[in-house]
């Protein structure tokens, strides 16, 4: 986690140093979280929660920008008891503050289409840092000796398009799996490209920007 924290210590200070004296803007952005656990052989994605954050921006081209934010964002899956699993009952939830970089570029560069060139598509990464966990078997709360422990953090990919609805509301949706995993495969049975179970989620929110 140390390592995770100064790589990202590094990358904000370059952000502000690269970008000193540019004109900055931010806003809040809050929306619903649609997610999954690879590797707990529920499907999905299966769980409904939500996110809140607050975002600064700043341009570095005339097509681009960078974006900072901070994030509260709950995350993990569940399996909801139907004949078709046998009335298994499942919860696992997670609760992070999250901490994205990305990048965003207008598509209004590559096409004259009067629609896609409104669109923004970003990429980026971000590091997450567990606050909370609950996890429950058939209603009962899963003892920890007969669990794997959680990794404190993880390393996500973030994708994402947004659209405008007007000049300071944004629609957004966006993909992020993880990149290092939250937590060993129980067993701790491990391959060089799946090392443990990795959270995989879509987000669906609105952004407004104020400043």
């Amino acid at each position: 986690m140390s390592r995770i924290f100064f790589v990202l210590t590094l990358v904000i200070v370059l952000f502000c140093q690269a970008l000193y004296g540019q004109r900055f803007q931010g806003g809040l952005r809050g929306g619903l979280v649609a997610s999954e656990v690879s590797g707990d052989n529920l499907g999905g994605p299966n769980k409904l929660g939500w996110f809140s954050s607050a975002f600064t921006f700043v341009g570095i081209t005339d097509y681009s920008d960078l974006m900072l934010e901070i994030m509260y964002i709950q995350k993990g899956s569940r399996s909801i008891p139907n004949e078709r699993n046998q009335f298994y009952e499942y919860k696992f939830y997670m609760q992070y503050v999250e901490v994205p970089v990305h990048y965003r570029m207008d598509i209004a560069r590559y096409t004259d289409l009067a629609f896609l060139e409104q669109l923004k598509v970003n990429a980026g990464l971000s590091v997450s840092v567990l606050v909370d966990h609950l996890e429950t078997d058939m209603g009962t709360p899963v003892p920890s000796d007969e669990r794997e422990d959680f990794h404190p953090a993880e390393l996500n990919l973030l994708l994402g398009l947004s659209f405008p609805l007007s000049n300071s509301i944004d629609f957004n949706f966006g993909f992020s799996n993880s990149l290092t995993p939250i937590r060993p495969h129980a067993g701790g049975g491990k391959v060089w490209y799946n090392r443990g179970q990795y959270n995989t989620l879509w987000t669906f929110g609105i952004s407004y920007v104020f400043w």
